[in-house]
């Protein structure tokens, strides 16, 4: 793994998107330009094209990048948007039809090894060894999304990884930060640990109405926003966790002392929360950001884009963010920030061209054109690569502040479950985690749940193989815990 994660090439130069004067030559961006009229000129293509399967989230920004390689190479691009919850089925579907209809798969990290598993999609280690894409820049956490089993099948650009935002104006006000002090003998700041968040969160919330620490407020304010829907809480609850989901042998780790305590905190944290954050994802979470009725809110990097883009935000200027906060282990502060989302690229193993497919991820995901994509005003990828510190387009779109942390926090950037039958155990952990939010069972009650259906699901899909791939992660690093 060492060897697929070193430095490819040396440093790439950078990217702006709109009207900045452009950068230097990028030679990753290059060599997949010059490949791809070779590779089209070799294989005599007239009119060739290639088609997508992209998260709808990315169909206002996207087009612009294969209208840049239509320019470029002459290949044209067909894009068939779908909404990301309903990507992974037609990715399997397509390993039954075997149709060919799609030669790209844009989806999370995280559909990758049911794909692999299926021989839906293709290694791209060849590929890459002949056109060397570089991934300098980019943190461990974040470039084993691109790999499964130890095989390339995945080129990401996205740093999706959970950081924590905060009100600003809150955390400087003068009163507040006295009142806070008084109460927790300990200054107001970034939360270094999971129940220091908890504590600022019960503490920091107001009434409409009612007038505290020299603020009159016109409507309620709660102390912390988080993803805690079904679809959604298994982004954020390793956060919670105290070390790995499962030990070497598979079991899971859910019903032991840290298990039963990561889901009764996962739980009680929806009490700084408004009532019906159980039914709420993106696009209610953001815009309840921006309307400045929150203190603080664990989320995607983009919450706090949104915060300073939006129009109607009232919380321009007044974020900041911070790294995400972990758990004293050993006497050791371990921080963990699941990589919830991020956008990735795949080929289809059913690709009319599958090569010149690559070359276009390779191209899209190159340091320049990639920085080009975080800048882009109408995108939802986030800054991830060191390159986004030096790029004016990118800490103007996000501001300064925000890209330095973010980028520091991808230093703790681990993954969800990249292994076979993922998104089956989510679905488990997810309902029995709002059983405990509404009340309805015990914190024991649920672990004992999430063991019986993670057993099943990992004894249906085999065992061994699951077994020695889950191994092969830790070993590797990917999840940041050793066993």
């Amino acid at each position: 793994m060492k060897r697929l994660l070193s430095v490819m090439i040396g440093i790439a130069s950078l990217g702006v998107y709109g009207g900045l004067p452009a950068y230097a030559q990028d030679p990753v961006a290059d060599r997949a330009v010059a490949g791809a009229k070779e590779y089209i000129k070799a294989k005599n293509l007239k009119d060739p094209k290639l088609t997508i399967l992209l998260s709808s989230l990315y169909n206002t920004s996207f087009p612009d990048f294969t209208k840049k390689w239509e320019a470029l190479t002459g290949v044209k691009f067909e894009i068939v948007p779908l909404g990301y919850t309903d990507i992974p089925a037609k990715v399997m579907q397509e390993a039954v039809s075997k149709s060919g209809v799609y030669d790209i798969f844009n989806d999370f990290p995280y559909t990758m090894p049911d794909a692999a598993g299926a021989k839906v999609i293709l290694p791209m280690d060849d590929w890459a060894k002949k056109y060397k894409p570089d991934f300098s820049g980019i943190s461990p956490g974040l470039q084993f999304q691109q790999y499964y089993d130890g095989k390339l099948y995945n080129l990401v650009n996205d740093g999706d990884h959970l950081l924590l935002a905060v009100r600003k104006d809150l955390m400087e006000n003068p009163q507040l930060r006295a009142a806070y002090k008084a109460k927790f003998n300990k200054d107001l700041e970034c939360p270094d640990t999971m129940a220091e968040w908890k504590q600022q969160a019960s503490f920091i919330n107001a009434k409409a109405g009612e007038t505290k620490w020299g603020i009159k407020f016109e409507k309620d304010l709660f102390g912390s926003l988080g993803y805690r829907s079904v679809n959604f809480s298994y982004r954020q609850f390793p956060t919670y966790m105290k070390g790995l989901l499962f030990d070497k042998d598979m079991k899971p780790r859910l019903a032991t002392p840290d298990g039963i305590q990561a889901i009764k905190d996962f739980a009680a944290s929806v009490e700084d929360m408004p009532k019906d954050i159980q039914g709420w994802g993106t696009p209610q979470i953001y815009p309840f950001w921006a309307s400045g009725q929150a203190y603080s809110a664990m989320s995607f990097p983009s919450i706090i884009g949104f915060g300073s883009s939006n129009p109607a935000s009232v919380v321009k200027g007044q974020q900041m963010a911070c790294l995400i906060p972990g758990h004293m282990v050993g006497g050791k502060l371990e921080r963990r920030s699941p990589q919830a989302a991020g956008t990735g690229y795949m080929v289809s193993a059913y690709a009319k061209n599958p090569e010149l497919a690559y070359l276009f991820i390779q191209w899209l995901t190159s340091p320049s054109i990639g920085d080009e994509a975080v800048a882009h005003p109408k995108g939802f990828w986030d800054p991830f690569r060191i390159s986004n510190l030096t790029n004016q387009a990118i800490l103007d779109r996000f501001g300064e502040q925000m890209v330095k942390v973010t980028i520091e926090n991808s230093k703790n950037a681990a993954s969800l479950l990249l292994i076979e039958g993922a998104y089956e155990y989510f679905n488990i952990l997810d309902k029995q985690l709002a059983d405990v939010m509404n009340k309805n069972i015990s914190a024991e009650e649920a672990a004992k749940r999430i063991e019986a259906g993670w057993n099943k699901v990992t004894n249906d899909i085999g065992i061994e193989n699951q077994k020695r791939v889950w191994r092969k992660g830790v070993e590797q690093g990917i999840y940041i815990d050793k066993f």
